[in-house]
């Protein structure tokens, strides 16, 4: 009865908010991506599907060269991610032979594989940090910086031991984190771990998001860390369920965060954690949320379903 109480009272006070708009893709989603209004979307089948996310059409696709399994059968490749700083050259990482990786470069419509010098673990994220140098987090939790022209390591840094979990960039910085749920700032020049922050989650966590002075992390733990860098303090919000993936407006001033067991997002603020509004319609786990503005909102599920919504 009393579970029952607080989640009546959790209804009426917390409004609930359908998608205006949604994409169906041909493939299942790994992950999303954004560039201006271009969005590109990462599946499980071999190929980056891509949609202008006004008009919700697709306007083009890239597919990847099949690869061999265990047994030497022709499968699909996963495509993990995308990343792009200038709309031109395009940075996709995807499944390869034998259970490993592969980065390649996608640029006047010609992919060409890169060939990672001494890249002897799987890597797991990649971003381009300029035209030449790309970042790339690999399961040994060792990160790169990697010199794309000159084919060499500028620099390489092995936070700690424990299994590697995400990486993302904020500006000058890359943030990491892993199962332990310790934050690791990281110096982009030099690689210099310039600041560790713990103690929101106490379990693995599986995405970050940073913009400005503010760290988000989802976590096993069923909690989402607010982190403030220049203070190294930090809140925690509690979730419903295992929070999968959070997002932060390009102010900082909003967040949102998979909420519970229905794939719900919520939409919080993350100066007072007071929440906003929570955002229905997902018809499996969040994968990937971003911020369009402070009023427009996208997330992509493992599934086929990229939903759209329009906050006050």
């Amino acid at each position: 009865m009393q579970k029952i109480i607080l989640f009546l009272l959790f209804s009426i006070v917390l409004n609930a908010l359908q998608p205006n708009s949604k994409i169906y893709t041909q493939n299942f989603i790994s992950s999303i991506f954004i560039y201006k209004d271009i969005l590109y979307v990462s599946s499980d089948n071999g190929e980056v599907e891509i949609y202008n996310i006004n008009s919700k059409k697709k306007l083009d696709s890239i597919k990847l060269d099949s690869i061999s399994d265990y047994f030497g059968n022709k499968i699909e490749p996963k495509v993990f991610q995308t990343h792009t700083i200038d709309g031109k050259k395009l940075l996709i990482l995807s499944q390869d032979s034998n259970g490993s990786s592969k980065i390649s470069l996608y640029e006047d419509r010609k992919l060409v594989n890169l060939d990672i010098n001494n890249a002897d673990s799987i890597i797991k994220k990649a971003y381009f940090i300029d035209n030449d140098n790309i970042l790339l987090g690999f399961l040994s939790n060792e990160i790169w910086l990697y010199n794309l022209k000159q084919n060499h390591i500028v620099w390489r840094v092995k936070p700690s031991e424990a299994v590697f979990s995400d990486l993302i960039i904020n500006e000058n910085e890359a943030i990491s984190t892993t199962e332990g749920g310790i934050i690791y700032i990281i110096d982009l020049k030099n690689g210099k771990i310039s600041k560790e922050l713990e103690g929101a989650n106490f379990d693995n966590v599986y995405m970050l998001d940073s913009k400005f002075n503010v760290i988000l992390s989802a976590g096993r733990d069923k909690a989402c860390g607010v982190y403030y860098k220049n203070s190294a303090s930090f809140k925690r919000l509690e979730t419903e369920f295992l929070s999968y993936a959070v997002a932060l407006s390009k102010d900082s001033t909003l967040g949102a965060v998979s909420f519970n067991e229905n794939n719900d997002i919520l939409i919080f603020n993350t100066a007072n954690l007071k929440k906003i509004v929570l955002l229905n319609g997902g018809d499996a786990l969040p994968n990937s949320i971003i911020f369009i503005d402070n009023s427009n909102i996208v997330a992509s599920f493992d599934s086929k379903s990229i939903l759209f919504w329009k906050i006050n």
